[in-house]
């Protein structure tokens, strides 16, 4: 009964743990200058999204990646790890990234 109750609160830690990181980088979003967004490549076919704006090597600067797939891109925000929006240039996934950012990023979809 002991090792259940540890486990619970392990799990019970984690969520809480995913609902902080989530929160923080919700407020990275909104914090963030959409003409600050930089698409920068980090292999054949994967790229970083990260805030010019940001102080180097703070982990807010990391706002997502961009893969490139069969059907064309696939972008991946880091305060929504879970989902994914599709696109069909790399074009367009910096220009859904700018959408993301801003004041009103609290409304990311999360």
């Amino acid at each position: 009964m002991g090792q259940r109750q540890g486990t619970k609160n392990t799990v019970t830690d984690a969520t809480a743990w995913q609902q902080i990181v989530h929160t923080d980088r919700i407020r990275a979003l909104a914090a963030t200058d959409p003409t600050d967004i930089r698409v920068q490549p980090v292999d054949a076919g994967l790229w970083r999204v990260v805030d010019a704006g940001a102080a180097w090597g703070d982990p807010d600067m990391l706002l997502g990646f961009v893969e490139r797939t069969v059907e064309g891109f696939e972008c991946t925000l880091m305060a929504s790890l879970h989902e994914h929006q599709r696109t069909a240039s790399l074009q367009d996934a910096h220009a859904y990234f700018e959408q993301q950012c801003g004041p009103h990023a609290d409304e990311a979809p999360c």
